[in-house]
Parts: structure tokens; C-alpha cells; sequence
């Protein structure tokens, strides 16, 4: 598959891809519409946003396996039904554990768009082709997030009354696009990116053992504990201080275009030798945005906004990075650590939001929460500058 054969299929795939950020956006967005009306605590709040992140856990790597043997069209083709459906299905919830499920049952889905992505990218484009396709790809999920808080509360919102189940149902039909268009852009890709066999069970725990590995896989569970915990209650956080549902969805749409500008730039300038240095700055940059985050005041809070959303889109391209230009990881090794990166994380993804939902339950507010997350910024920089340098290559 050449010419502009390929960069449709890319296209369809940022289109999956961007569906899947959309969706996930929807949680975070809609969360004040949601906890109002299937009256839910803010612990049992937290618990739902989370699922779906437990089930990729599980899922992340047996995904991988199931995308290698099905072939990238098929199995893309999967990972947005299971998503679409899911999503459609939280509409019908009536409480807690009525929306727990369809919630955490997307995270089925989401693994496989997840590892598709970067297949599709890596088995169509090589050299310069390729750092473009990655760079066009890398946006969708943040850009399908933005559609989510700018769409959902903002335009759809007015149209239906802030029903919740309402704009779920509008958004998963605007997604529903990215299927029709993968379907009929993608023929004939089974002929270029053939089903085969994927990494063994072995070759994860092989790579968990390497140091540089290990260390990457904690921070990148940190880091996760961090982005989700703060991300997907940030709409919350907002309107508990005073702003409408509608502005805190604005500024948190502020927040992920600076995050996304922040992703194309920063991450560019982190050599190897740089690296420790440019991620502690960023993260002492998300601390001092963090803790003035509670604020009425609109350009202190854009501030804040924006300092604390460039470690929630820089840190875990960084961390990829890091394995890339690793000896004992590398190119040829970096499909069965990408699997394995990404399902640690979302142990962090999934202790996040139930932390952030239960601390602010336990006192009332959000202030508490937000110094939990600080601290674990600050954590994270530290391991950074000492111990990083330690275990990463020699400039090259």
C-alpha cells in the first residue's frame, strides 16, 4: 500500500483514535450531570471513572496478541464496536453499578485501538513518513478529548437541556463516523499488514526484569495516577469553587489544547542528556499550576490551567522515549513494551480518580486530593533527576 492509499488508512485510524479520546472525554466532562442525577458519592464517582482503566489492565496484552493474530482491520474494527456499544450503554444506567459496567467494559475496546494505532503507523511508513504519521496520530486522542468537553456541555448541552444521557447519545453518533470511515478506507489492508504471531508471555517478563524497564513501568503508573486523577475530576474541581458546568468545560478544553501544543514541542528538545532536567522542570511546572487550581480568578486560573496541564501530555511521551533509546529495550523490542508500558500505567489510571473522588468525599473539597497529587509530582521529579541518570545510555 503506497501513495495516498496509506495516508487515508492513517486518516481512518486518527479517526478511531480521536473516538476513543471523545469517549473517554465524555466521563470527565459529563461528571457534575452524572453524579447529580444517578445521585452517586463522590468515592463511588471516582470507583466508575477508573474502570475502565482496571479492565485494560487486564486486557492490554492479551489485545496485543489478539491485534497480531486477527490482523489491524479486524481488530480495529472490534475495538470501536466494543467502545461505540459501551458508551451507548452507559444511557441506560440507573445508579452505581449499572454504570460501572458499560464503563468498565470500554476498556475492553480500548487497548486495541491503543496498540492498532502505532502497528498501523510502523507497518505503512518508514523514515521521515513515518515521524510524521506518529506526530498526526499522537494528536487524535487529545483533539477527540477537546471535542468532548467543547461539544458535550458547551453546544450539544443548551440543545438538551444538560441531560447527560442526551449528549452521550449525540457524541457515540458523531464517533459512530470513525467506524464507517475505517471500514471503507481500510480495504485491502489485511493484504499489507498480514495476521501473525505476536510477543510471548516471556518476552514481557524478560523485558519487566531489565532496570531500565522496571523503572519506566513504576513511573509510568506515578504518572498515570497523577494525569487521571487530576484529568477526569478537573470539570468537577471547577465547579465546586463556582464555575458553571459549561465554563469548567471550557477550561478544561483550554487545558488539553495547551497539553496538545505542549506534546508537539517539549518532548523535541529532551535529549537524552537533557531529559532528567526537562522532566522535572515540567512536572515543578504542573505543581505550581495544581496548587492554584481553586480559584474564581479567571487569569489565574487560565494560568494554572495551563502549567498544570504540560506534565499531563509531556511526561508519558517522554517516558516512551526513554525505552526507545534504551539498549536493552530499542526499536526491535519496543511493540511488546509498549503493551506492557501501557498496561502498568492504568494501575495509576485506575487508583487516580477513586483516590481523588474518596480524599475530597472524606474532607468536603478538592484540596486535599490536589496536594496528594502534588506530592507524587514532586516525587516523580525527584526520581528523575537521581536516579534516571543513572540508568539511561550516554548521549549519542
Amino acid at each position: 500500500m503506497h501513495g495516498p492509499d496509506r495516508w487515508r488508512v492513517l486518516a481512518a485510524t486518527w479517526g478511531v483514535y480521536a473516538a476513543f479520546g471523545l469517549l473517554i472525554g465524555l466521563n470527565g466532562a459529563l461528571v457534575p450531570q452524572v453524579r447529580a442525577d444517578l445521585e452517586l458519592t463522590n468515592t463511588e464517582m471516582g470507583i466508575v471513572l477508573g474502570a475502565w482503566q482496571f479492565v485494560y489492565i487486564l486486557t492490554a496484552i492479551p489485545a496485543g496478541r489478539i491485534t497480531d493474530a486477527l490482523g489491524a482491520r479486524r481488530a480495529i474494527t472490534i475495538s470501536a464496536v466494543i467502545m461505540l456499544g459501551t458508551a451507548l450503554a452507559r444511557t441506560t444506567a440507573t445508579g452505581f453499578w449499572s454504570l460501572l459496567l458499560p464503563v468498565a467494559l470500554f476498556g475492553i475496546g480500548a487497548p486495541i485501538i491503543s496498540i492498532g494505532a502505532p502497528k498501523v503507523t510502523a507497518s505503512l511508513f518508514d523514515g521521515a513518513d513515518r515521524r510524521k504519521a506518529v506526530g498526526l496520530y499522537g494528536t487524535a486522542p487529545a483533539i477527540g478529548g477537546v471535542c468532548a468537553l467543547v461539544l458535550g456541555p458547551s453546544v450539544v448541552g443548551p440543545l438538551v437541556d444538560d441531560d447527560w444521557r442526551s449528549i452521550t447519545i449525540a457524541l457515540t453518533a458523531l464517533a459512530s463516523v470513525s467506524l464507517v470511515t475505517w471500514l471503507v478506507a481500510s480495504r485491502g489492508l489485511d493484504e499489507v499488514i498480514a495476521p501473525g504471531i505476536g510477543p510471548r508471555l516471556g518476552d514481557y517478563a524478560a523485558l519487566a526484569r531489565r532496570p531500565i524497564v522496571a523503572f519506566v513501568l513504576v513511573l509510568a503508573a506515578v504518572n498515570f495516577f497523577a494525569t487521571h486523577g487530576i484529568g477526569q475530576w478537573l470539570v468537577a474541581m471547577l465547579t465546586d469553587v463556582g464555575w458553571t458546568n459549561r465554563e469548567a468545560a471550557l477550561w478544561a478544553a483550554f487545558g488539553t489544547f495547551v497539553g496538545l501544543v505542549g506534546t508537539f514541542t517539549i518532548p523535541r528538545f529532551a535529549t537524552v542528556s537533557r531529559r532528567p532536567r526537562i522532566l522535572a522542570a515540567v512536572l515543578a511546572c504542573g505543581c505550581l499550576g495544581l496548587a492554584n487550581l481553586l480559584t474564581t480568578a479567571p487569569v489565574v486560573l487560565g494560568l494554572a490551567i495551563a502549567a498544570s496541564a504540560i506534565p499531563r501530555s509531556t511526561v508519558m511521551p517522554m517516558l516512551s522515549m526513554i525505552l526507545m533509546d534504551h539498549d536493552d529495550v530499542g526499536p526491535e523490542r519496543i511493540g511488546a513494551a509498549s503493551g506492557l508500558f501501557f498496561s502498568i500505567a492504568q494501575i495509576g489510571g485506575v487508583l487516580g480518580p477513586a483516590t481523588t473522588g474518596a480524599a475530597s468525599e472524606a474532607t468536603g473539597g478538592f484540596g486535599l486530593p490536589i496536594g496528594i497529587h502534588i506530592g507524587v509530582m514532586v516525587t516523580m521529579a525527584l526520581a528523575f533527576v537521581i536516579v534516571l541518570p543513572r540508568l539511561a545510555p550516554a548521549e549519542r
